[in-house]
């Protein structure tokens, strides 16, 4: 698709956040449950319990390697979910099942608001390195310190376009896509309007987007392409924690999570409390719906880290969700009138086919905590360790965060503890550790030589989970990995 999206429409849902808004209640999948059967004993039970109420019951998928099933089922005359909710609750009580709800769907904020991205407004390569993010953030101060080698970022979103200059070797070629009828994992559009609100392929470019400011802040991580939502920006509870299990499984260090949902899914829930409990950070956006209630998830999950946006005055974004479950906040506005974008005042990245554009939401805030999180844990390649075991990874880096960040309370009168502990800074979260290990230096001793060519051959083949010899992140240390390697020498 083009990049040039300039126009009447697209500037007024840019500007406005909401004026093509629906009512941002999140829909139920008809015909599809989710439960947690620890045994398959337990799991014919329940199917057999359900399979007494209602018609069609039946196992359509499970997330691999955990007993957790979406399972399909029809209601007869003069049933309503409620009837499965109420079932799925007495199978709880009776021990068959640990926990079973109803299916729902949830989307990026941007596509809940049709916020999108806007360019043919004089935005280029230069000022997407040269935007006000990066000097608020301490971008470059950061850097000599750290620029996040090692450290696997799986973007869970609508996939990306690796082809784009300004992600040229920072993406996995071993993505995945979770979209049904969409095999590939590049961030391109099925040309429908799926969600009916008369804009087609509207979140296209959105994981784009997200991976190239992840990008600029942690030039050195791996990209993880994890393609779940449409290109509406919208997937299902059930294949957003199959995204999620599939990246912990992939080794993913870091979670991104652009997206979000006011229903508070147990299967999200169960996942990224596993991601959490072996060290995976799991960053959520709040939304962008300017408010407390509801909330949405998995941002205001405890075991995720929930972000806002500010502006470029460190300013509460006027669309940005708020609320004291949220950790940390990070630039996340752009300043757009009808007059088109003011380029100093906005979040500038890039967009499929080389182009690059304007965009504002939290998802955006989302994107640079988690770069900033590739930077800090970059600097701790031995976590899990002894002193920081999987279980307080997460913690630490969140504590260097906010510990390093800048408190913006001041600045925001009645939002006073609602905004996260601190505005992220790059700088100050990378000054708190010791300097990073560079790509290439896979034994992190600090140089890059002929020890290093010997760890990487000795870890030649498939990878489990990931590897610091998969240079990549491809899954397998090969010729992909040696050539990065001596290119680093």
């Amino acid at each position: 698709m083009s990049s040039v999206r300039f126009n009447a429409i697209l500037l007024a849902a840019l500007v406005g956040g909401n004026a093509l808004a629906n009512d941002g209640t999140d829909p139920l999948v008809p015909g599809e449950l989710m439960l947690r059967a620890e045994t398959p004993k337990a799991l014919s039970s329940a199917l057999a319990a359900l399979s007494s109420q209602f018609a069609g019951v039946g196992v359509l998928q499970q997330i691999e390697g955990r007993p957790i099933y979406l399972i399909a089922y029809s209601l007869q005359a003069n049933q309503v979910p409620d009837d499965v909710s109420l079932m799925l609750e007495s199978l709880v009580a009776q021990g068959r099942i640990a926990w079973g709800e109803l299916n729902y769907a949830g989307q990026t904020g941007e596509g809940r608001t049709d916020s999108l991205w806007l360019s043919g407004v004089g935005v280029g390569a230069l000022q997407y390195q040269g935007q006000y993010s990066r000097g608020l953030l301490g971008i470059e101060l950061a850097h000599p310190r750290s620029l996040g080698a090692g450290v696997i970022v799986a973007v869970v979103d609508t996939g990306i376009d690796a082809a784009h200059p300004a992600l040229a070797a920072g993406v996995s070629p071993s993505g995945v896509s979770f979209v049904p009828g969409a095999a590939g994992w590049g961030d391109t559009g099925n040309g429908l309007d799926d969600d009916g609100d008369g804009l087609v392929d509207e979140q296209v470019g959105h994981g784009t987007f997200v991976a190239g400011l992840i990008r600029l802040v942690a030039p050195d991580a791996m990209l993880l392409p994890v393609r779940v939502l449409n290109s509406d920006g919208i997937a299902t509870n059930f294949q957003i924690a199959r995204a999620v299990a599939w990246s912990i499984d992939r080794g993913a260090h870091i979670v991104n999570m652009s997206l979000g949902e006011d229903y508070e899914s147990i299967t999200i829930a169960d996942v990224v409390a596993e991601a959490k409990s072996k060290g995976v950070m799991v960053v959520g956006a709040a939304g962008n719906r300017a408010t407390d209630d509801p909330k949405e998830y998995p941002a205001s999950d405890p075991n995720a880290v929930g972000v806002t946006a500010l502006d470029w005055n460190d300013s509460l974004a006027p669309f940005a969700n708020f609320g004291n479950q949220l950790a940390l906040s990070a630039p996340g506005d752009s300043l757009v009138t009808a007059a088109g974008a003011d380029v100093a005042k906005s979040i500038i990245g890039p967009v499929p086919g080389g182009g690059y554009g304007v965009w504002k939401g939290t998802s955006f805030a989302t994107a640079f905590v988690s770069g900033t999180a590739a930077l800090v844990r970059a600097q701790h390649p031995d976590w899990p360790s002894k002193a920081v075991p999987a279980g307080m990874v997460v913690d630490t880096i969140v504590g260097v965060l906010a510990s390093t960040g800048v408190n913006t309370d001041a600045i925001n009168p009645g939002f006073e503890g609602l905004i996260g502990d601190a505005r992220i800074s790059a700088s100050g979260a990378v000054a708190a550790g010791p300097v990073a290990p560079r790509r290439g230096d896979v034994n992190f001793d600090g140089f890059i030589d002929s020890a290093d060519l010997g760890a990487l051959l000795s870890a030649w083949g498939p990878v489990i989970g990931s590897s610091r010899a998969d240079l990549d992140a491809s899954g397998a240390v090969d010729s992909a990995d040696l050539g990065i390697l001596l290119s680093r020498w």
